[in-house]
């Protein structure tokens, strides 16, 4: 005869049996956590031609090194057409100018074929200024940008990399320079000519010390405004602004 209490003892057994297995195959029976903790929000940006590492980093607004590290691309020379590459935060695919061909470290683009004129010897003799970073990316080019006038060229590099002074020179000044450009450096060279080097980590010269061509002057950083370590470079010719590539060795 069996007793209550076995009859107790098999029911609860029989519940606990029905419950395991309707669990079997499927979800645990506590719930799931509702959240996602994998990568934040952000798209997919298609590399074309001509468009490197730092100008889409520009374009977006966020650090070459996060780029890199969230994409496992550490050498920028890797950037393939037709790649795609991860920006975090971002909520669309935004327009990325393609880059100027001839200068280091810089995707190959072909721009629009221009009337051939006859050499000046004023052109040639401007082409004389070495660029003052060695593998350095032009990331932003002379001229108007974003409707405001852009009086120098961007070149990217690695925080550290060394900024050689362009040409012969007096240094005029070596500090922190005007609202936006951070660490700074004046070359005076002779002549009228000017060069202008700023957002740099630290500076190596001092006001008044005279600099051979191809010195190092300071290094690569991203001090005042500036939205990843680049060199902001400058030529000036009795204080007027020139545009930089009329001026550099290729």
């Amino acid at each position: 005869m069996v007793s209550t209490r076995q009859v107790l003892v098999r029911s609860a057994l029989g519940l606990l049996l029905a419950v395991t297995l309707s669990n079997c195959g499927g979800l645990p029976y506590y719930e799931a956590p509702s959240y996602q903790y994998d990568k934040p929000y952000g798209v997919y940006h298609p590399v074309k031609k001509g468009q490197t590492l730092y100008s889409i980093a520009q374009a977006y607004g966020v650090s070459v090194a996060e780029l890199q590290r969230v994409n496992g691309v550490w050498d920028p020379a890797s950037m393939e057409e037709g790649m795609f590459l991860w920006i975090p935060r971002a909520n669309r695919v935004v327009y990325v100018a393609p880059t100027v061909e001839g200068t280091p470290g810089i995707a190959k683009t072909h721009p629009p074929k221009k009337k051939k004129h006859p050499k000046s010897k004023t052109v040639s003799a401007k082409k004389k200024l070495l660029w003052p970073v060695k593998g350095g990316v032009l990331t932003s080019r002379f001229g108007t940008r974003k409707g405001k006038n852009h009086h120098g060229i961007d070149i990217g590099a690695r925080r550290g990399t060394p900024i050689r002074a362009a040409e012969r020179g007096t240094v005029e000044f070596s500090g922190w320079g005007p609202t936006g450009y951070g660490l700074m450096i004046i070359i005076k060279h002779p002549g009228k000519l000017t060069t202008v080097y700023a957002h740099n980590s630290r500076n190596l010269v001092r006001k008044g010390n005279r600099v051979k061509r191809g010195q190092r002057i300071a290094r690569v950083g991203k001090t005042g405004r500036s939205s990843g370590p680049h060199l902001h470079f400058e030529v000036r010719n009795d204080t007027h602004p020139k545009n930089p590539l009329l001026y550099l060795k290729k």
